[in-house]
């Protein structure tokens, strides 16, 4: 004998209906949700390549030139690149004549070494000086034979220095301040005409 179950009350019925109501939007719900899912592109993957900095360019490093030296500064083998050719030279006496033409009137400025002292003319007080640059006066010797002509070694040279001897010879070394004169090319004398001579 089976046993009857008792009626569902008020309350009872009015859940079922709201639950069977229902059914229909969650099953609505849940199927949007999945055509989202299917329409939506996945996120791109995370990388953590990283794009190459950009770097500057390097530039290759120059060598050193002789500045440019302006109309009126001296003449040096750092500021000029045709002074450092000439006392580097050879017995090029082309170049020693360009340049004196160049350069005529223009003040140089470089070391260099009596080589020879020589009476000029009669003169007991004046001389021509023959002048090496460096401090060479036998072997090795570069650039052009510079000459101070007929000068007086106590007015006409301006000797100036912290020890200046009572006298020059031959092998004295010094700084010479000078004006281009000129070249002899007969001669190969590159004349000079002082401005200041230091004692070294």
């Amino acid at each position: 004998m089976s046993k009857q179950r008792p009626p569902l009350t008020k309350q009872q019925k009015t859940g079922l209906r709201v639950a069977a109501g229902l059914l229909p939007v969650l099953a609505m719900i849940i199927a949007i949700g999945a055509i989202n899912e299917e329409d939506t592109p996945p996120p791109p993957a995370a990388t953590t390549t990283e794009a190459p900095a950009e770097q500057e360019p390097v530039e290759a490093a120059a060598e050193p030139k002789p500045a440019s030296a302006g109309p009126e500064a001296v003449l040096t083998v750092e500021n000029n690149e045709d002074f450092a050719a000439l006392l580097a030279a050879v017995e090029d006496h082309d170049l020693f004549e360009e340049f004196a033409a160049k350069y005529q009137g223009r003040t140089i400025e470089f070391d260099g070494t009596i080589a020879a002292m020589n009476h000029h003319s009669d003169s007991k007080t004046r001389y021509d000086v023959l002048v090496f640059a460096g401090d060479r006066i036998e072997s090795g010797v570069t650039g052009p034979n510079f000459q101070f002509n007929d000068v007086n070694i106590t007015s006409d040279l301006r000797l100036t220095g912290s020890n200046i001897p009572d006298t020059i010879g031959v092998g004295q070394k010094l700084r010479i301040t000078a004006e281009v004169e000129g070249y002899a090319e007969d001669t190969d004398l590159f004349l000079l005409d002082p401005v200041s001579t230091e004692v070294r």
